[in-house]
């Protein structure tokens, strides 16, 4: 059963993800040593830089798009789900099933487009209108491989939560059932709030016999 669910479940999609968030943090480390760069040369040696502002944008870029596979697999993704996480395990399993099937075929027609885009401006060898004129075929293909690596943790997502309908996992193995927050999860939220309310003492709300005693 373990070699199955990793097989049908993509485990690389997960290591692919992993290695995005990494790349993602050299990539803002990149754009922050280019900023800093840049003021360096501007206002203490006096040589302004051409590629500073372009290169910083491309990274951040980067880290969005590539990083949100990242994201994706470790639930940081803003998300409604308080009546999801209301419901029982296997509806709750079912519901977010849909959802990520239905969030797949968005990040699939994106990839379609982008990589479209990513093609014309390789053929026709498209560069920025700045005077540092920057391959576009590289800049493009940045919003794809995001979508790509999305688009595989999504793909993951759904198989292991249609192997959780069929009973071929155990729910504590399925990613999907693992979105809730650890510290506060939305059963908690309905739940009646702990008599741990520690009431005022008598003689400070001015009630009791001694504050009629204070009184006079």
């Amino acid at each position: 059963m373990t070699t199955l669910k990793y097989i049908l479940t993509f485990r690389w999609a997960n290591l692919t993800s992993e290695a995005s968030g990494y790349l993602s943090g050299i990539a803002l480390l990149g754009a922050t040593f280019a900023t800093m760069h840049g003021v360096a040369s501007r206002y203490f040696l006096g040589h302004p830089t051409i590629w500073q502002t372009e290169l910083s944008v491309y990274l951040l870029l980067f880290v969005t798009f590539v990083g949100g596979a990242y994201g994706l697999k470790h639930h940081a993704h803003v998300g409604v789900d308080l009546m999801v996480e209301a419901l029982p395990a296997r509806p709750q399993l079912l519901m977010r099933v849909v959802a990520s099937v239905l969030s797949l075929v968005v990040v699939l027609v994106v990839l379609w487009t982008a990589t479209t885009m990513w093609w014309e401006a390789t053929e026709s060898g498209w560069t920025s209108s700045t005077v540092w004129a920057a391959p576009l075929s590289i800049v493009y293909a940045i919003l794809p491989l995001g979508m790509l690596l999305i688009a595989c943790q999504y793909i993951a997502f759904v198989i292991e939560g249609v192997l959780g309908l069929l009973g071929k996992l155990p729910e504590d193995e399925i990613a999907l059932l693992k979105q809730q927050n650890p510290e506060l999860s939305a059963t908690e939220v309905f739940e009646d709030e702990p008599t741990a309310h520690h009431a005022e003492p008598a003689h400070r709300a001015g009630v009791g016999p001694d504050s009629r005693e204070r009184s006079i």
